[in-house]
C-alpha cells in the first residue's frame, strides 16, 4: 500500500546550546546551512509527498529564500513555531491535509535521516499506529539520589534513546495533540501516544542519524559528512 504522507520539520530553535551567533537552522555545516540537510534528505525520498516547516517568526522568510536557492520541492508550507517543540509540531500538523494517511515528524537539527529509516517508520505507523526511531543504551546507567550519590543501577537491556524520524497515523496524531494539556511538558512525539495508551513500535535507528545541539556535535557532523 502506498500512503500518502506529510513530513513536519521543528526547526524553530535558537540553539543556545550551540553557542553560534547564527540561529540553530542556519549554521553552517560543511558550507551549507544545517537545515538543508534535513529537508533534503525528505525532499529526496519517494516516501514523502508534502513538507512543513516550523522556524521562528523573524526567520521565515530567509528561510523560504533558503528552501528556494537548494531548490528543496516538497515544502508545502513554513510556519511560525510554538513556544516549544510540541507547539511548533502542531502549528505544522494544522494545515497538514486531513486526508493524508500518515505524518512523519524529523528533528530539524538531525542532518542525516536514512532513507530506510523514512521508508520502514512509514510503513510501521501504517501497521502499529505509531512509530519511533531509537537507538539502544549501550552505557552502564546509574540513577542519581540526593546529593549527586548513585542510588542505583539501571538495568539497560529495555532502554532506548530516542531519535527521529517519528511517524504516526493522521487520525491518531490529530487526537493526541488535541488533548495536551502542557504542552511545554512534551519534548517527544511518541509521548503523546503513550499517554493515549497507544501503541508505538521502536525502529532500530543508526548512531550516525545525530542530533547537532552542541559544538562538538556540530564537529562530528562534519566528520560524518
Amino acid at each position: 500500500m502506498r500512503y500518502k504522507v506529510a513530513a513536519i520539520v521543528p526547526a524553530a530553535g535558537s540553539g543556545h546550546r550551540l553557542e553560534a551567533q547564527d540561529k540553530k537552522p542556519f549554521v553552517l555545516l560543511a558550507g551549507r546551512p544545517l537545515i538543508t540537510y534535513a529537508l533534503k534528505a525528505l525532499d529526496s525520498s519517494k516516501h514523502i509527498d508534502q513538507i512543513y516547516v516550523a522556524a521562528d517568526p523573524s526567520s521565515i522568510a530567509r528561510l523560504k529564500g533558503i528552501i528556494s536557492k537548494y531548490g528543496i520541492k516538497k515544502v508545502a508550507g513554513v510556519v511560525a513555531g510554538g513556544s516549544s517543540r510540541a507547539g511548533s509540531v502542531k502549528n505544522c500538523f494544522d494545515l497538514v491535509d486531513p486526508l493524508c494517511d500518515i505524518v512523519l515528524i524529523h528533528d530539524g537539527a538531525r542532518p542525516f535521516p536514512g532513507d530506510s529509516d523514512i521508508m520502514n517508520s512509514v510503513i510501521l505507523a501504517g501497521k502499529f499506529g505509531g512509530c519511533v526511531t531509537a537507538i539502544p543504551m549501550t552505557d552502564t546507567v546509574k540513577l542519581a539520589g540526593k546529593g549527586f550519590f548513585v542510588k542505583r543501577t539501571i538495568d539497560r537491556s529495555s532502554l532506548w534513546r530516542a531519535q527521529t524520524p517519528q511517524a504516526f497515523r493522521y487520525g491518531i496524531l490529530k487526537k493526541a495533540l488535541s488533548r495536551i494539556k502542557n504542552i511545554s511538558s512534551v519534548t517527544d512525539d511518541a509521548f503523546l501516544l503513550e499517554r493515549l495508551g497507544k501503541p508505538v513500535k521502536i525502529l532500530k535507528g543508526s548512531s550516525r542519524n545525530i542530533k547537532v545541539t552542541t559544538k562538538e556535535d556540530l564537529k562530528i557532523a562534519e566528520v560524518l559528512i
